[in-house]
């Protein structure tokens, strides 16, 4: 082997110890994070961030429904989230923050019947019985939205 051969051999393993230890190290992590073993503390002897596993044990954990207060934004012509699921008891507060006027209003015989909210205007409701809510704006019926009380 000539030289610049065994350099450039030697070189590019530098490089790939450059970049697989921190891969290798971010996959530790991420397993750590997925069995809750380790923290932050243990991120961090492995090299990688603790907001790394942190990130990881937030998207391992399945998504339970939302108590206490809720927000749902009234924005270009649409409620964000569409369908919000939510435990009994739980009050949730639609805001408007379109320039044009929009309701919150069942759909059927249900309970939600919002005057009209111009910019910035608020409704709140609190859900404490379980069932499925469709609801519209009575001004543009093409915006529709469900709440899913537990």
């Amino acid at each position: 082997m000539t030289e610049i051969s065994r350099r450039n051999t030697k070189s590019n393993d530098k490089t790939h110890r450059r970049i697989a230890r921190p891969l290798v190290a971010a996959v530790v992590a991420a397993g750590l994070g997925a069995l809750g073993a380790g923290g932050p503390a243990a991120a961090q002897s492995h090299g990688v961030a603790a907001s790394a596993v942190s990130q990881t044990v937030l998207t391992a954990v399945p998504k339970a429904p939302a108590a206490g207060a809720q927000k749902v934004t009234i924005a270009n012509f649409a409620f964000s989230p569409s369908t919000l699921t939510v435990s009994a008891g739980t009050t949730v507060t639609w805001t408007n923050t379109d320039s044009d006027t929009h309701t919150v209003t069942s759909t059927g015989s249900g309970p939600l019947a919002s005057a009209p909210l111009n910019q910035g205007a608020s409704y709140s409701y609190t859900f404490t019985t379980p069932g499925t809510y469709a609801y519209i704006c009575s001004i543009h019926p093409f915006m529709q939205g469900t709440v899913v009380v537990q």
